[in-house]
């Protein structure tokens, strides 16, 4: 994390091209299932994001827009937690690697709005939680037989929103 620039950057690389981690992101079906059943995501520029609390911390609720929609490449979301007095941004971006994986970094950034003090717990929760949250994508991507459904999704078969 680097906390001088006010920026917390997580790079993982994924065993999966760049359209199936688009659709393990995006696709209902799969948010929930790698994410959680308290995750909704209308999943288009303008789209509405809403993470209520997971059972652990069950009166969190996030908030957030899709500013950004451009698949399977790029997705950028307005994000604050209802507490929070100021609004953040996470850019996620998808990157092939030169052997048809996928690098997937995501930039949380936006947190000017914050005292230092409570900036630094903030952005050191929001770390862990950005980690455990792709730990568990990576996870479920490497167990998970997702392609199917993302064939099924470019050939026009119904999505699940």
């Amino acid at each position: 994390m680097n906390v001088t620039d006010r920026i917390i950057r997580l790079k993982v690389d994924l065993a999966a091209d760049r359209q199936t981690v688009w659709e393990a992101l995006t696709g209902a079906q799969h948010v929930q299932a790698w994410w959680g059943r308290h995750v909704s995501l209308i999943p288009r520029a303008g789209g509405r994001l809403f993470v209520r609390g997971d059972g652990r911390e069950q009166s969190r609720q996030v908030r957030g827009r899709v500013l950004r929609w451009s698949p399977p490449s790029a997705l950028e979301l307005a994000w604050a937690d209802a507490a929070w007095p100021a609004e953040t941004r996470v850019n996620i971006r998808l990157m092939p690697t030169p052997d048809g994986d996928t690098r997937l970094q995501l930039d949380h950034v936006g947190w000017s709005g914050f005292e230092d003090k409570a900036r630094l717990h903030l952005m050191q929760a929001a770390e862990r939680d950005w980690t455990a949250r792709l730990d568990r994508l990576e996870d479920y991507l490497r167990a998970g037989d997702i392609a199917g459904t993302v064939s099924q999704a470019q050939s026009g078969g119904a999505r699940a929103w």
